[in-house]
């Protein structure tokens, strides 16, 4: 009976979009329980877009690894995913059996804070019936069904104790490293302070907060009109969102590479590094710029996971507007452009539409989790991708507006590397006369320099 039903999840067709939209609604409802039976330190309900985007992103990190591992134990990571979307609603256990447990009061959920020695034994201890600090009974709980129901999967798949042992003892190891992140990142910078204890590691992170462009790319403007120490979780959850975002695009990146060799590099081999080269050299150049003029050169590691986060957010948005501009541009391409992986079909019209999607959330969540400035600079580069490529407008037939379009588009790349960094957000304080550089093509040699002229007659630029 288990079996017939595991096969009738396997063969139910899911597309990503499907799997998206599937995983947000649980890891809503999830969160929805938490905020009744996990009391902040600040007694402030957490409904706000960092704390929705932290979580989101640690359930997405733990999902991914869940199935990269499992998948690759049953060599079928497109079946362990849809198994996994199914298991997933077990999380909601943990905020219930909390509430029950504490008979209404509920206990506070966080990551593991403990250093060095006292680190190790919580890894020993984690099962251990009495209670820890952010491991609740409640998440103990869910967490051994979730481990359980992956290791009968795998029993059913294999046969075999040993992958079932061998997966089981990864993914506690993985899932573990992932619930104490802020510990490990205390731990390794300060071994020579073996006497640490859990509020080193709060300061410690709190330091790296106030000390990065996290500050004044998120907190500035909310300094003096929150409390500090909801000041200092909204920090918490930007530095956490980098860290989470990363590794989760490092995951994914291994899922779809392992599920479909063939589309993936397909997809690989469509990205034109030219021209992401192009936007890279606007966001790393201006990144510089305000470094040398500004900040006089001195940054902390933590604005090194914001400009990576942003690297990634601007390949989305790049990759986003080739994935749109294919899509409409299939009779042209089947005429002047016959590598595209549509026309070679590789690739189908509705996988490129799905893939679009990952693509749209990595500039998203990426330039989200860099600051509000970069976060509004991806969605004019996004607008002006849909709007260059895509009915009803469709500007990129217009002569005039095509190459000014793509010049936007630059600015954009341009402005969110100096404002990442900047802390003076007025815009006076990026030159105008380099903007207006930006905005006429003529002017500006990158443009000039990966331009082309196409067999229309048009200049094309940037997008494709």
């Amino acid at each position: 009976m288990m079996e017939g039903f595991i096969k009738k999840i396997e063969e139910q067709p899911i597309s990503i979009s499907q799997w998206i939209v599937g995983f947000v609604g649980i890891i809503f409802v999830r969160y929805f329980f938490e905020v009744l039976s996990s009391p902040t330190p600040s007694g402030i309900i957490q409904s706000d877009a960092y704390a929705l985007v932290h979580i989101g992103l640690f359930f997405l990190t733990i999902i991914l690894l869940i199935i990269c591992v499992a998948g690759y134990f049953t060599k079928n990571y497109t079946n362990v995913s849809k198994i996994i979307l199914f298991l997933l609603p077990i999380v909601w256990f943990a905020p219930i059996f909390d509430i029950i447990f504490s008979r209404g009061k509920g206990y506070i959920m966080s990551y593991i804070y403990d250093t060095h020695g006292a680190l190790v034994l919580d890894f020993f201890k984690f099962f251990d019936p009495q209670i820890m600090h952010g491991a609740t009974y409640g998440m103990r709980i869910a967490y051994t069904i979730l481990l359980l129901a992956v290791g009968f999967y795998i029993w059913l798949k294999r046969k075999k104790i040993l992958p079932v042992i061998l997966t089981l003892l990864t993914l506690y190891v993985f899932m573990f490293i992932v619930g104490t992140i802020p510990s490990l990142l205390y731990t390794f910078t300060h071994l020579n302070t073996p006497n640490s204890t859990p509020s080193s590691v709060l300061y410690y992170v709190n330091d790296l907060v106030t000390k990065s462009n996290i500050y004044h790319n998120t907190l500035h403007e909310t300094a003096q009109s929150v409390p500090l120490i909801r000041f200092l979780q909204i920090g918490f959850d930007k530095l956490m969102s980098q860290i989470l975002f990363i590794l989760s695009f490092i995951l994914a990146t291994i899922f779809f590479w392992k599920t479909s060799p063939q589309k993936f590099k397909a997809v690989i081999k469509n990205t034109r590094p030219e021209r992401i080269f192009y936007y890279m050299s606007s966001f790393i150049l201006t990144v510089g710029f305000a470094y040398i003029t500004e900040r006089e050169g001195v940054f902390s590691w933590v604005d090194v996971l914001g400009m990576i986060c942003l690297l990634i957010s601007w390949l989305g948005v790049w990759m986003y507007s080739v994935h749109v501009n294919d899509i409409a541009d299939v009779q042209i391409d089947e005429i002047s452009n016959s590598n595209r992986p549509i026309i070679q079909k590789t690739i189908t019209s509705e996988e490129m539409h799905q893939i679009g999607y990952i693509y749209l959330a990595l500039a998203l969540l990426g330039s989200w989790s860099a600051g509000f400035y970069p976060f509004f600079m991806a969605l004019v580069g996004l607008a002006v991708s849909y709007i260059y490529s895509a009915s009803p407008l469709r500007l990129k037939r217009i002569p005039i507006l095509t190459t000014f379009l793509i010049s936007i588009v630059c600015l954009a790349a341009a402005l969110a590397g100096f404002f990442f960094v900047s802390i003076d957000k007025q815009i006076h304080s990026f030159p105008i006369l380099v903007a207006m550089g930006i905005l006429t093509p003529k002017e500006c040699t990158l443009c000039q320099q990966f331009s082309r002229k196409t067999e229309t007659g048009l200049w094309d630029f940037a997008l494709p």
